[in-house]
Formats: C-alpha cells, sequence, structure tokens
C-alpha cells in the first residue's frame, strides 16, 4: 500500500514538474508582454461561439457514453457524472477523475464499476484511433509538412483504422481474445500478467457495443461526430486569436492537443496542452507566436471554467458534495479500481 501510495505521488510530482517547464518554455521564447496584448485585443464573441461548440461536445460524450452502457441509466446521470469527473480531472492529478466516473455511475443500479471502467477504456481508445485517421487527413492540406512527418502519419491513419477492425473482430470473440492476450502476455516476463489481463478483460468488457455490426457502426458513427463539435470549437477558438485557420488547421491543431495532454502534467494538463498546441501552430504551421499562445491561454481557460461549472451543476444533480466523491474515489482507487 505504502509503495502504491509512494508511486502515486511521485507521479504527482513529476507531472507538475513537466508542466512548469513547459510553462518556462513557453515564457522565455515568447515575450509574455506580447502574449498579453494578443490576450487584450482577442475577439472573445469568437470565444463564445466556441464554448458553445465545447457544450455540444459534451452532451454528445455523454449520449455516446450512455450509448456505451447499454441505455440502462438516464441521460441526465450518464451527463452529470461525465462533468463532475471533468471537473476533478481538472482540479485533481493522476486524472482522479477517470475513476470518479467509474465509481459514481457505478453507483446507479444496474450499472456497476466494472462496467464503468470498461466502458471509458473503450471510450478512450476510441478517441486515440479517431485522432490517428483525422491527421494524415489534415497533414495532407498543409504543403510546408515534412514528407517524413506525412508519411508517419499516414501509417499512423492505416494502423487506427486496422485497430479498429481488431476490436471489432475481439468484441465479437471475447473468450478467444482473452485466452491469446493472456498467451502473449505469458511470454512478456516484463510485464505482470495478471494485471494486463485485468486491463484486456476491462477493455473486452467494454467492447459489447461492437459485438453487433450494426451497434459497431452506430458507435463509430457517434464517435465520428463528437468531435466534429470540438473542431468548430478549435475553429472559432483560432479566429478569437486573430489567426487565419481553415477547417484542416482547427482538425490538425486538435490532434496536436490530444497527442501532448497524454504526457503526465499537472492537473488540468496544464503547460503540456499549451506547449503542445503553440508547436503545432508555431512549428508545424508556421503562426504568429504571440497569437497562437494566447489561443492555447484562452481556449484553455475556457473550457477549465465550463468544466468547473458543468461538473458542480452536476454535484448538486447526483446530491453529492465535492469531498465525499473525492474521498471515496480515492478509497477505491486504493483498492486497485
Amino acid at each position: 500500500m505504502e509503495n502504491t501510495s509512494s508511486s502515486r505521488s511521485l507521479r504527482a510530482w513529476v507531472g507538475i514538474f513537466i508542466s512548469l517547464i513547459c510553462l518556462a518554455a513557453i515564457f522565455f521564447f515568447i515575450d509574455p508582454a506580447q502574449i498579453w496584448q494578443a490576450l487584450l485585443t482577442a475577439r472573445y464573441e469568437y470565444l463564445a461561439l466556441s464554448g458553445v461548440a465545447f457544450i455540444v461536445f459534451m452532451l454528445l460524450r455523454a449520449v455516446r457514453w450512455r450509448f456505451m452502457l447499454g441505455n440502462q441509466v438516464t441521460y441526465g446521470q450518464v451527463f452529470h457524472v461525465q462533468n463532475i469527473g471533468y471537473m476533478l480531472t481538472n482540479l485533481l492529478p493522476l486524472r482522479i477523475g477517470d475513476v470518479a466516473r467509474a465509481v459514481l455511475i457505478g453507483n446507479v443500479p444496474p450499472v456497476t464499476i466494472a462496467q464503468g471502467v470498461s466502458t471509458m477504456v473503450v471510450e478512450r481508445v476510441l478517441d486515440l484511433l479517431f485522432m490517428a485517421a483525422l491527421l494524415p487527413l489534415t497533414l495532407a492540406q498543409f504543403e510546408t509538412v515534412p514528407a517524413e512527418i506525412r508519411v508517419v502519419a499516414v501509417n499512423a491513419g492505416i494502423i487506427a483504422i486496422a485497430a479498429t477492425f481488431l476490436l471489432i473482430l475481439a468484441a465479437n470473440q471475447r473468450p478467444r481474445a482473452s485466452r491469446l492476450a493472456r498467451a502473449i502476455l505469458d511470454r512478456i516476463r516484463f510485464l505482470p500478467t495478471d494485471a494486463w489481463s485485468r486491463r484486456i478483460d476491462d477493455l473486452l468488457g467494454g467492447l459489447h457495443s461492437l459485438s453487433r455490426w450494426r451497434d459497431a457502426l452506430l458507435l463509430l458513427s457517434l464517435s465520428i461526430l463528437v468531435w466534429v463539435p470540438v473542431i468548430a470549437a478549435y475553429y472559432w477558438g483560432l479566429l478569437a486569436a486573430h489567426l487565419q485557420p481553415d477547417w484542416a488547421m482547427a482538425g490538425f491543431v486538435v490532434c496536436a492537443a490530444a497527442l501532448s495532454i497524454a504526457a503526465p502534467s499537472s492537473p488540468g494538463q496544464v503547460g503540456v496542452y499549451h506547449a503542445g498546441v503553440i508547436a503545432a501552430l508555431t512549428q508545424v504551421l508556421a503562426q504568429p507566436e504571440a497569437q497562437s499562445a494566447s489561443f492555447a491561454f484562452l481556449y484553455h481557460a475556457m473550457t477549465f471554467i465550463l468544466n468547473l461549472l458543468l461538473g458542480i451543476i452536476g454535484l448538486r444533480f447526483v446530491g453529492a458534495t465535492l469531498d465525499n466523491v473525492v474521498n471515496m474515489t480515492r478509497r477505491l482507487s486504493r483498492r486497485g479500481v
């Protein structure tokens, strides 16, 4: 137990350190005064449109999650539990909001915590596959992108499409997929077989929505639809920062942001999000530094505030307090949930 607690504490501090390094690098290479000036002159009417699109994104994510849970609970319960989880991810380290979502939805019969965990694993996999497929489509629109990067992106897209079909196949052959995974893990000595088998079982458990081709196509369609308002939110956010985006640019920055927040960081992906977005805009798309930085800070602040407000509303809906949710989540997290 002590080792687990120490490991989590170390990961939290490493994340904070990485966030601070990213922020220091941003303000070292870009004049803070120029960023501030860009923030003062931003077009906040476009940022308001971006906020509306972000809320639509959250509404659609709840539709998809409810579908993955077999439509066993009301939309309102799923939506508010989801928002509490996102709020906690922004406020606390180690993405504790993901665990909170599983715990809270698992307390809404007939859903179980295991179902909550498995569907969130699948949700993350589907989002990653979508990003991998979107990336080459957006990069193809920019002549300035080196050929090597385009090749890597195209290969990632092909792998993403192949992985999607493998997931559908695994959903339809779950017992065989579990046995095959365990046989492979037994041969990889540096990976704990039981722990990874459990994670794979969680993934396969959340794939029940893919066990029929009709449901699989519906889930994949929802996974694409979910990200449409995000691309729109980025498009309007880039306009707010006085950049001149097109839809390909907005899509590429969405991919860059999604990949950047996979890195360890402080709560809310502070620093790593900003560094990833700014690097994508300035280094790949050759956009002005101050305006690129202002977009990163504006968009992150806007989503942080909206997630906080939606999370507070969610707490009132489920009749819980922040302390109760956090304490319950931490207890179950220590048990290995």
